[in-house]
């Protein structure tokens, strides 16, 4: 059923000649990626300091949960399954869940939890998920399944992680915990990914689906959610700064801030990966990303708002 799914899709795709392509093919890249960052960043540093944080744990989170099913369940994808299957754009990895409907449910969700009370926003939201859904079905790259299972489990993320929130802003001496929980999951995934079995087929001669690249992703993304809970408790900690600063100063803070995340993506992680090139390597690339911007280039903002004080 869910391949003569993806098969009505790639049969409409080809009626309208692809008229659509280009624009499924976006609604998906601002879904995941680089994008998700940025907002998540420009939330944190200059519109709503909570909500961003928010972002931030539950992108981390979500995209967490995401490399340990997919590291464990292994599912290849549809045009493995069925060579009638001619996507879009091949994507690289396993298939199930789909990181990109578990990232936007759990990104767009978060602003739908926070601003709940602003109807056409969340209406808006709730339509960027469903999007994001179809669009990754349309493309052809994963089956109703897995998008599916990715929005249940980017909305078990949103709903968990408002209940941790709570907890915290209840127990605030007690935040520690979060970069504890987190490097300890960190800490048994990387055991766990490392000495579990994994498929090893092949088609004319190669290997279907690498594991050693796709326990990289798993790395990068161990990389981010340690980065996060740490970054997140040392900017509560030692730096702590505020929005009360003029609209100006925010607008600077975002636009600086945007053009260090690009400058890191573009060229510093490209340039560590390449020169140590392991696991390792993406790990701690992935980690030292998300510190720069939760932690070290809010440092910048003490002097900023010494100055607005004087």
């Amino acid at each position: 059923m869910d391949i003569q799914y993806l098969l009505f899709l790639q049969n409409l795709r080809e009626a309208m000649d692809g008229a659509l392509n280009g624009f499924f093919l976006q609604i998906s890249d601002w879904s995941f990626g680089i994008f998700v960052w940025m907002l998540a960043c420009v939330m944190f540093w200059s519109v709503d300091k909570k909500v961003g944080s928010f972002l931030f744990l539950n992108i981390g989170f979500s995209r967490f949960l995401m490399q340990t099913l997919k590291l464990t369940f292994c599912v290849y994808r549809p045009w493995i399954r069925s060579e009638q299957i001619m996507p879009i754009e091949k994507a690289s990895g396993y298939s199930f869940p789909s990181g990109h409907s578990i990232t936007a449910t759990a990104n767009y969700g978060t602003l739908i939890e926070r601003y709940r009370q602003h109807r056409p926003l969340c209406v808006f939201l709730v339509l960027m998920i469903l999007l994001t859904m179809f669009s990754r079905n349309y493309i052809g790259v994963h089956t109703p399944q897995d998008v599916v299972v990715g929005l249940l489990l980017g909305i078990v993320v949103v709903v968990c992680g408002a209940r941790v929130w709570e907890w915290l802003e209840a127990h605030p001496t007690k935040d520690y915990l979060l970069p504890c929980v987190g490097g300890l999951l960190v800490a048994l995934f990387l055991v766990y990914i490392s000495v579990k079995s994994y498929p090893t087929d092949y088609v004319n001669g190669k290997l279907i689906v690498d594991p050693q690249k796709m326990m990289i992703d798993g790395y990068k993304d161990a990389g981010r959610l340690l980065g996060v809970t740490v970054g997140w408790f040392l900017e509560r900690r030692l730096v702590n700064f505020t929005l009360a600063v003029p609209t100006a100063r925010r607008v600077a803070r975002a636009c600086f801030g945007v053009l260090l995340l690009l400058l890191w993506e573009k060229c510093a992680m490209p340039a560590m990966t390449t020169a140590f090139f392991s696991s390792w390597a993406y790990f701690f690339a992935c980690f030292l990303e998300l510190i720069l911007l939760l932690f070290l280039y809010p440092l910048c903002f003490a002097r900023e708002k010494r100055t607005a004080v004087a």
